[in-house]
């Protein structure tokens, strides 16, 4: 008991010396010696207010009046720092000792104007006064007596907090003048020449910016030399970590470790504007890093760097150079970057800068070596792997952008399942090439590139490409300049479907007849320059056909124009021919007629040009053909087939056909036809099987119309035929003519000839001719082409002539010419006997005439006869007598009786042969 009375009385004690200590605590002598002694260790003028007031709480020691710390001498703008007021803390065990130990500084509302010269000193350099001694530099507490001696000082700072401070920072250099407000310093810096704790707090650009760090040798740092550091800096819900040493200068070199989930608000909370340092201005990535850090105030080095962006990550080494107005960059980088595209907007490097388009946006994972300045650009890519939407590319690259023309060269593995999607993101749409837009071709192949500006060199091996369905294998070199494409190579090709292909390439599909290509094969080598495609050593598989040879098309015109020199062997095109014409229906000759249905003749405006074509045989459905030689030249909707030698139906062909669709559409032909065999020329064409043998015929005809019919109905021309012998099925004319057997089936015949002008649609024929074994027979009548439709006689004339009462019958062919009657004319049987009666009539009478004639004619030329005769006579009497006479020596009389008797009988002669010959008897 006796024991706890001392202990209070103990305590009470205590309690009432610490009251009285407090009391007497020496205010205005705290303030000096604070003041001297900071003006000492910082070389400035440090004023502290006399005028002092104990404070309890929450600080117990002393409140101050207005401080001050000075600037540097060459400053205009005031001091260093001021304050309304300090509040010094003190340590209570120490004060009762009677030892004055300041373990607390703290100022309200501070304001502190940094300034930095243009020549770069600046006014935070701290100078220390000759008076202040090594020991006092570098201590950690400071001990002074006052001039009476009786009280000790120990300034040491446990804690400085300084709350609610505005900054002013001045750079001459940069001629700029910054203010910031909200300032907050909790500084723990128990040795003035050692270690210090700072816990900074400052809103200077909009953003809350915190720092938490220790500070080695804070003094050290505040005259621009470098200490020890580390700590956290958080700043937009960035945490960064750091530790290593800085200086103010600013220089640095320290490892940091960080996550930053909005880098461009981080940069804006440091003040610095993306923008500014040729970055995008939305510039806001996650960003993490892990990576030894320098900065020497113009160069930023990271070393042994693992940097998160985004999605991405980049591992290596790389410097930037901030100083020169735009970043410089080189970098030896491992990248694993997705979104490349938004990656190069992030950092100031647009695609379309690269001539890319804008939705360009890979992933890539490659091995760079990366050099920038400013907008110009040099990488170089090696284990590249390139992901571009569907696209994979991988290989190597040299790539450099100078004044942002590119300039590539690249070995590079390509798979582009969409090939047109992925040269639009390449800023090579497809059009450039001459293709839809819209075109989605797949290729896969290896590339060897190079690409300066708007030139592109390529060369494709092992190259795979489809679209539509159809394929394409090979090797291709290509050449783009601006957005001329120039190409060679040696392909193969297989097109299971035009159509599909064309609608693949954003085409209207072509109505192709097989045989014409609706599916292709082909081999060739290819050259494509100047808008002209060059295929040589062509081997082409239309459908089921085959061809060789070469072909060149200019595309440089509104329709392509083809030159082609082509040879083949056996060629099947029955799928021109109509499609029904084995039925009733039939479009070519049936009984309904020909077909009404419009000709689309627009293909002959898909091309031009000049196409010759030799076949060992060629099938038409309707014909037959072989040893083919042809030519077909198109110009402007207008096609000429020139037949050079053509073989068909066992005889040959040569001509021209034409078909002329410029202002609707027309056709010709002139055509000549040797020894062909008529039958089937005749039922393929017409469904004509009554005539055969073989024909020999010239043929030219024009027509015009919209449809088969309207151009067989428009028929204009000529028809000249031939037929050394033959047959005619329905019909015996020796038959008929002999016994009058209109039933008989069949007449051979030799010597068929006829002519015909066509008008109209008509075919008119007057002069045919033919002769059988016994039988002559002549014809005439019309064949109407486009009703399809005959009405022809044939009048028979025996050569021999028979009995008094036989008469001629003519046959009448009548009716449409698949199945026409055959029947005798009776009509024209009677006409032609009445005629034949008139004619003998006729004649008769002209015998008579002709008789009398000739009477008349007679005598009067016997009148002169007779005349002339006798005067021969009676000169030849006289000439007979004197012979006589002087042989038988007569005298005058007896010669002129012998005379007379001559005379008497040469004229009894001459009157018998005038009557004679005048018809006497």
């Amino acid at each position: 008991m006796r024991f706890l009375i001392r202990l209070i009385v103990i305590v009470l004690v205590a309690v009432v010396l610490a009251i009285v200590g407090l009391m007497m605590l020496p205010g205005d002598k705290i303030a000096s010696v604070a003041a001297t002694q900071l003006s000492k260790q910082t070389g400035r003028e440090v004023s502290i207010s006399p005028d002092t007031s104990i404070s309890f709480y929450p600080t117990l020691g002393v409140t101050t009046g207005p401080a001050s710390i000075g600037t540097a001498d060459w400053a205009k703008n005031g001091p260093l720092f001021t304050s309304d007021g300090l509040t010094i803390g003190v340590n209570v065990p120490a004060l009762i000792t009677g030892t004055i130990k300041v373990t607390k500084l703290e100022a309200k509302s501070p304001r502190v104007i940094l300034e930095r010269a243009a020549d770069g000193r600046a006014n935070w350099e701290f100078s220390p006064s000759a008076e202040a001694t090594i020991e006092d530099q570098t201590t950690v507490a400071t001990e002074t007596t006052d001039a009476d001696g009786d009280q000790s000082f120990d300034l040491s700072l446990a804690r400085a907090l300084i709350t609610d401070a505005s900054l002013r920072y001045i750079d001459h250099a940069a001629g700029t003048d910054q203010s910031f407000e909200d300032i907050d310093l909790d500084l723990r810096w128990p040795d003035l020449g050692g270690a210090a704790d700072v816990i900074l707090g400052a809103t200077p650009f909009g953003e809350r910016v915190e720092l938490d760090a220790t500070i080695a040798n804070i003094m050290g740092l505040t005259k621009g030399e470098q200490s020890a550091l580390s700590g956290t800096l958080v700043a937009a819900d960035a945490s960064i970590k750091f530790e290593g040493v800085a200086s103010i200068k600013p220089e640095a070199a320290m490892q940091l470790t960080g996550s930053i989930p909005n880098a461009g608000a981080f940069l804006n909370a440091l003040g610095q504007d993306p923008a500014a340092l040729g970055l995008a201005a939305d510039f806001d990535p996650n960003v993490s890093i892990d990576s030894q850090v320098s900065f020497d105030g113009t160069r930023l080095a990271l070393r042994q760097m693992t940097l998160g962006l985004n999605d991405s990550t980049i591992n290596g080494d790389a410097d930037i150079v901030l100083a020169l107005g735009e970043p410089q960059v080189t970098a030896k980088l491992n990248a694993d970057v997705k979104n490349a595209g938004q990656l190069m907007r992030m950092v100031g490097q647009a695609p379309e800068g690269f001539g890319l388009n804008q939705a360009f946006d890979p992933n890539l994972s490659s091995a760079i070596t990366l050099s920038t300045s400013g907008a110009n650009v040099s990488a170089k890519l090696s284990d590249l792997n390139i992901t571009l939407e569907d696209a994979q590319i991988a290989g190597q690259a040299d790539i450099a952008l100078q004044n942002n023309v590119p300039n590539v060269a690249a070995t590079l593995s390509v798979n582009m399942p969409n090939a047109g999607r992925t040269a639009a993101l390449l800023g090579q749409p497809l059009n450039n090439f001459g293709l839809s837009s819209n075109a989605a071709p797949a290729v896969k192949t290896n590339v060897s590139a190079s690409v300066k500006g708007t030139n592109i060199n390529a060369q494709l091996r092992d190259l795979a490409a489809s679209l539509g369905g159809a394929a394409v294998t090979g090797a291709i070199d290509l050449t783009l300049a601006g957005s001329t494409p120039n190409v060679s190579g040696n392909i193969n090709a297989n097109i299971p479907s035009t159509a599909n292909l064309m609608s693949a390439l954003g085409q209207s599909a072509p109505s192709i007849p097989k045989g014409f290509g609706q599916a292709i094969k082909a081999s060739t080598s290819l050259s494509f320059k100047s808008d002209q495609l060059d295929l040589s050593g062509l081997n082409v598989t239309l459908d089921q056909n085959t061809l060789s040879g070469g072909v060149s098309v200019n595309l440089g015109s509104s329709v392509p124009n083809i030159t082609a020199n082509l040879q083949a062997g056996a060629l099947d095109f029955s799928a021109l021919a109509p499609a029904d014409s084995e039925s009733s229906s039939s479009s070519s000759s049936s009984s309904t007629g020909w077909s009404k249905d419009r000709i689309d003749a627009s293909a002959l405006g898909l091309i031009n040009g000049n196409i010759s074509l030799k076949a060992s045989s060629i099938d038409l459905g309707l014909m037959q053909l072989s040893n083919a030689n042809l030519g077909v030249a198109i110009d402007r909707s207008r096609a000429v087939v020139s037949i050079n030698n053509l073989n068909a139906y066992e005889g040959s062909f040569a001509g021209q056909l034409v078909a002329n669709n410029r202002n609707g559409l027309s056709v010709a032909g002139d055509l000549k036809a040797n020894s062909v065999a008529l039958n089937p020329l005749l039922v393929a064409f017409a469904e004509i099987d009554k005539i055969a043998g073989d024909a020999s015929f010239n043929l030219d005809f024009l027509g015009s119309g919209a449809s088969v019919d309207a151009i067989m109905r428009s028929l204009s021309g000529s028809l000249g035929l031939s037929i050394p012998s033959g047959t005619i099925a329905g019909i015996d004319l020796e038959g008929l003519i002999n016994q009058g057997n209109a039933n008989a089936s069949l007449t051979k015949f030799e010597n068929m000839s006829a002519t015909g002008v066509i008008s109209g649609g008509n075919l008119q024929s007057n002069d045919l001719t033919v002769t059988t074994g016994r039988v002559n027979a002549k014809g005439e009548g019309y064949v109407n082409l486009g009703a399809q439709t005959i009405d022809y006689l044939v009048t028979p004339i025996a050569k021999e002539v028979g009995s008094q009462d036989r008469i001629d019958i003519p046959i009448r062919i009548k009716g449409p010419w698949s199945s026409p009657a055959i029947r005798p004319d009776l009509e024209a049987a009677l006409n032609l006997e009445n005629e034949r009666k008139k004619l003998e009539e006729q004649a008769r009478q002209e015998v008579e005439r002709q008789k009398e004639k000739l009477r008349e004619q007679a005598e009067a030329e016997a009148a002169k006869l007779e005349e002339k005769a006798r005067a021969k006579v009676e000169e030849a009497a006289k000439k007979a007598a004197e012979k006589a006479a002087a042989k038988l020596k007569l005298d005058a009389t007896k010669q002129k009786q012998i005379e007379d008797a001559a005379k008497k009988a040469l004229e009894d002669k001459l009157g018998s042969g005038l009557k004679n010959l005048l018809g006497g008897n």
